[in-house]
Formats: structure tokens, sequence, C-alpha cells
């Protein structure tokens, strides 16, 4: 229904709400007002460019991740079984 108006390409869109501070709302507004965009269209800007950003990671960072991290908990003597040690979390609440 409001495809037309709100982005004029063809894209499915999926609604989404968020909280704002007053403040945020203000200058948002104001930079809609000046950009002669809406509101929406700054939000989806701003979260292509914060996406562009971030880092994508590889298949042999995701597994240097987790093997930086394997055995961490080798150490603790709580969790020598684990079977049990996820009983005694579960004990209070069943």
């Amino acid at each position: 229904m409001y495809a037309l108006y709100i982005m004029p390409i063809n894209q499915p869109l999926s609604r989404t709400q968020i909280y704002l501070t007053q403040a945020q709302q203000a200058r948002l507004q104001a930079a809609a007002r000046h950009a002669a965009v809406t509101k929406s269209e700054l939000i989806r800007q701003a979260i292509d460019q914060f996406l562009d950003q971030q880092p994508t990671a590889s298949a042999g960072d995701k597994a240097q991740r987790l093997n930086s991290i394997a055995g961490m908990w080798a150490e603790r003597s709580d969790m020598v079984d684990p079977a049990a040690y996820i009983k005694t979390l579960r004990a209070p609440r069943f």
C-alpha cells in the first residue's frame, strides 16, 4: 500500500519498530526534513552504512575464533560432569 510512497523501487519491505529518545527523534525529524526524505529512508540508509562497515568473517576466521576458545573451561572443577552441572542449575526451577 505504501510501497510507492516509501520506496520507489521494487524491494519488499519488512516493518520494524524501534524506540528512540526524544532527542534522537527530533534530530532524525530535522535531518529527514533537510534531506527531503522520510525518517524511514534515513534509518535504512544508516543501517546500510553501518552494515557495510562491518567486517565479514571468513570460514577461516570463524574456525580460528572457535579454536581460541576450545578448552577455556578445562580447569573448572564444577564442569567435570556437564550433565550434573546443568541439573544443578535447573534444580531450583524444576
